[in-house]
This record gives structure tokens, C-alpha cells and sequence, in this order.
């Protein structure tokens, strides 16, 4: 509560109070600190899982691994940390961190409820070697599309590709050829000077920080007349005065005419169009009844070969077109964008703290595409399970009491969830009878400047919610 007042002296004398939640007051556990729900970890390192609550009593903490109960005090490799309910998994003493990988819950319990962390995927960096192969000389004729494939190792997370030839030179990207959104080197048409150089696929590992380079490959452009290496690369004449037979455009990436996109509201949406011919054909994008989004939100890469649309929203989706055109013709790829979403709040249930006799509610609304379920618990269980209480009714999303008691304290639970991912809030119910209090410093001196505005202020507690005045 605050006092606004016009003052024209210099010094101002109040007592006034600074209040946190007394100490003293019971409070049901919260989660205050917890590892993500998709928790990848490097091997080299001890796994750490995060959970800390505070509430009074101090909450004890529990865990369950893929849904049963983790005994925690069987494994030699596992501790918690004091007073928190942080777990630290060793392996000074050996052991693989692979045979942890599963899913987490952490159980934060007093006298007043049980709260709950998000259940946390825990999964091991993998960086697996490249499979040994011998690659054999690829033959093109020369004007002709080609692409080199990549197929990197399927790493956790996935690697970071790039080409670079055998001295560890980047290929020079360009219009005519550049790499795709899978790793993949592409070339519109090949140029004898293409086989000047070979062409080696590399993964970038972010948790190992290693580089593995897949074996090179060597090109043999094979020409309908003569060659002479001699001659210096000319830009305006890249097939010095040969007869190359042009082409019309082509899609090299994606196939056919149509293609489907999903993505999840909030992620980011690439699309792709990679057209062989020659010469090489340019692209141009649109979107089917209605214009791109604004270039603070779209971006153009690759030599306008990708479409990069940040943070995506319902209204992205639609029928986006690729052309591309070169002097003999154009073609054209649709490509269907739908947006899904995962569950996103609009009213997260909070704390709410009654005094007996006392009405309130907790409400949960979230939304998503599909649209998701509601299911709520309390301390951690079904609410269904629990036992009947006649001041609580379920009314869709909303829990509602009426004439609350002592004794019935709990932390409840909203989970919403459809098949792109879930939300967990946790919301206690404490149900308090305290007299008013004010707390802090007392006779405090406030200086404020003359004929300006301050502000007093005067925080308080008790419940029922106490009435204050001036």
C-alpha cells in the first residue's frame, strides 16, 4: 500500500513498515530452481540435475526416475546436496553416464503440500565417429547439376556440418553452389575447374568441441570438346568458348511441385528451394494470397535460396512459392506451411493464501494447437485420488473453494498438454488465521526534495487481508 503526497518540507518522519513473509509463517513448498526439461549433458563432465524449494518447514526432496521411485541412497555414484534436492552423479569410481540417461521428477514435501519440478529428459552428448567408406571418383559431365551428400553422424545434439577440401579450405559458396539445409553440397552445373580441388563433409561436435571429417570426394568433369587447363578462369566465359548444351530449371531440392512444412509456433521455419540449370536460375519467393512477412521477421539466405522466418506465429502459415528462372523458363515448388503449437499460458495459476471461511479459486488456462488437456493434481498425485473435500470443486480449468478450513493446505498442480509438449505449474493453497503485523524498521527518515513527489510506503501482513489506513 502506498501513501502519494505533494510535501513541501525537506525531511519526512514515518513509520512505515518493509515487509517479506514472516519468517515464522508456515508455507507450503515452491520450486525455485530446476534443469530443463531437455537436458543434455556432456560425458566428461559429472551430471548435475537441478531442484531447489524453499517453503517452512524446509521441504525434503525426492526423486523418481521414468516414473518410479529413484533410491537415491542404493547408487555410490549419486549424492544430494544439503538442504537442496540437487542430485551430483560421479564417476571418479567408474561407471558409464549412459546408463543415467531417462526422465527426472523432483519432489519438493512438507507438512503443507508437495510441489514439483518439470520432468527432466536427461540425455548424453554422443559424438559418433564417421563410418569408414571409400569413395570412388565421381564422374559429371560438364553443365550438368550434381550434389555431394553429407549424411553426417547422428550426434546429440547434431553437428554443425561444413565442406572444406583436404588442406582445410572452405569451398567458396555461391549462386551456383552452395550447401543445403541437410548438409548436402549442391551445384547448379559443374565447371571443369570443380574437379581442380576435392570436397570433404565435416561435423562440428559442440559438447566435445571435435571436428570429424568425412573422407574427400574427387570429381572427373567429362567435356563434349577439349580443355586447356592453361587458361585462366573468366567469369563472363566460364566454359572458355566451349559448347555447353544450356538447360531449363530444374529443382534439385525439394522434389516435385508440392512439399509439407510443420512447425511450432515460436520456432523458427526455414524453407528451401535449390534449382539446378544453366545458367544458373535464380530464385524469388512469395507467399499464396498475401504478401511475406515484414524483413524485420523474414530473412533471405543462402544467395536467396532459404527462407528464414523468425519465431513463428499462427499467422505464417499458408502456401509459400519458390520460383526459379533462368532465360529458357521458370518453374515453380508450393510449399504448405502449417503451424502447430505447443501449450502456452494465458492464466497461470499463482499462490493463493486464504484465511478460514474464506472463498477463492485457482484458475489454469492454456492454449495450443491441438488444443491442450488440463489435468490437475495435488501434491503431485491425481487429484481424483485424493480425498473428497466438500470446500473444493473442479469446474473445467478452475479449482473453486468455498469456506476453507485449517488443515487443508496443499500445493496443486496444473499440467496442460497436447502432443508437441507439456506445462506444469505448481500453486499452493495455504490457508492462514494471523493477527495484522507490521514489520521492518521503525521511525525510518525519508529526505525528499521540496515541492517534489514521494512515496510511502506501508506493507503489511495477515489473514485475513488486514485493511490499512493512513
Amino acid at each position: 500500500m502506498s501513501l502519494i503526497s505533494s510535501l513541501s518540507l525537506s525531511l519526512c518522519v514515518c513509520v512505515c513498515v518493509c515487509v517479506c513473509r514472516p519468517p515464522t509463517v508456515k508455507q507450503p513448498p515452491t520450486i525455485v530452481k530446476q534443469s530443463l526439461k531437455d537436458y543434455i549433458v556432456d560425458p566428461r563432465d559429472n551430471i548435475i540435475i537441478e531442484c531447489e524449494a524453499k517453503g517452512n518447514p524446509v521441504p525434503v526432496f525426492s526423486w523418481r526416475r521414468n516414473g518410479k521411485f529413484f533410491n537415491i541412497g542404493k547408487d555410490p555414484r549419486v549424492t544430494m546436496r544439503k538442504r537442496s534436492g540437487t542430485l551430483e552423479i560421479g564417476f571418479r569410481s567408474g561407471g558409464r553416464p549412459e546408463d543415467y540417461e531417462g526422465e527426472y521428477q523432483c519432489f519438493a514435501t512438507n507438512d503443507y503440500g508437495t510441489a514439483l519440478s518439470n520432468k527432466i529428459l536427461l540425455r548424453v552428448s554422443k559424438a559418433p565417429l564417421w563410418p569408414k567408406e571409400v569413395l570412388e571418383p565421381v564422374v559429371v559431365t560438364e553443365g550438368s547439376p550434381l550434389v555431394l551428400q553429407c549424411n553426417p553422424p547422428p550426434g546429440l545434439p547434431p553437428p554443425y556440418t561444413f565442406w572444406m577440401n583436404s588442406v582445410m579450405s572452405p569451398i567458396p559458396q555461391d549462386k551456383r553452389v552452395s550447401m543445403g539445409l541437410n548438409g548436402d553440397l549442391y551445384f547448379s552445373n559443374v565447371l571443369v575447374q570443380d574437379a581442380q580441388t576435392d570436397y570433404s563433409c565435416n561435423a562440428r561436435f559442440l559438447f566435445t568441441h571435435t571436428i570429424q571429417q568425412k573422407n574427400p570426394f574427387s570429381l572427373k568433369v567429362l567435356t563434349n570438346e577439349p580443355y586447356n587447363d592453361t587458361l585462366s578462369y573468366n567469369a563472363s566465359d566460364p566454359y572458355g568458348g566451349r559448347k555447353v548444351a544450356e538447360t531449363a530449371p530444374s529443382f534439385l531440392s525439394p522434389s516435385g511441385s508440392e512439399s509439407f512444412k510443420m512447425v511450432l509456433r515460436g520456432d523458427k521455419l526455414l524453407l528451401e528451394c535449390i534449382a539446378a540449370g544453366l545458367p544458373t536460375p535464380g530464385i524469388k519467393w512469395f507467399k499464396k494470397g498475401g504478401e511475406l512477412p515484414g524483413h524485420n521477421k523474414v530473412k533471405f539466405e543462402n544467395f536467396n535460396k532459404t527462407l528464414r522466418i523468425v519465431s513463428v506465429s499462427e499467422e505464417d502459415a499458408g502456401q509459400y512459392i519458390c520460383m526459379a528462372s533462368n532465360h529458357l523458363g521458370s518453374i515453380r515448388h508450393s510449399i504448405s506451411v502449417q503451424v502447430k503449437a505447443a501449450p502456452y499460458w494465458l492464466d497461470k495459476p499463482t499462490n493463493l493464501v486464504l484465511a478460514p471461511d474464506e472463498n477463492g479459486r485457482l484458475v489454469c488456462r492454456a492454449n495450443g494447437n491441438p488444443k491442450p488437456q488440463i489435468q490437475w493434481l495435488m501434491n503431485g498425485e491425481p487429484i481424483e485420488s485424493s480425498v473428497p473435500n466438500p470446500s473444493r470443486q473442479i469446474v473445467g480449468d478452475t479449482i473453486i473453494f468455498r469456506s476453507v478450513q485449517m488443515g487443508s493446505s496443499a500445493v496443486y498442480q496444473c499440467n496442460a498438454s497436447n502432443q508437441h509438449g507439456y506445462l506444469l505449474a505448481n500453486a499452493f493453497v495455504s490457508i492462514l488465521d494471523l493477527p495484522p503485523r507490521m514489520l521492518g524498521p521503525k521511525n525510518q527518515k525519508i529526505k525528499v526534495i521540496e515541492n517534489n513527489r514521494t512515496f510511502l510506503d506501508c506493507p503489511f501482513f495477515g489473514s485475513p487481508l488486514p485493511v490499512l489506513r493512513w
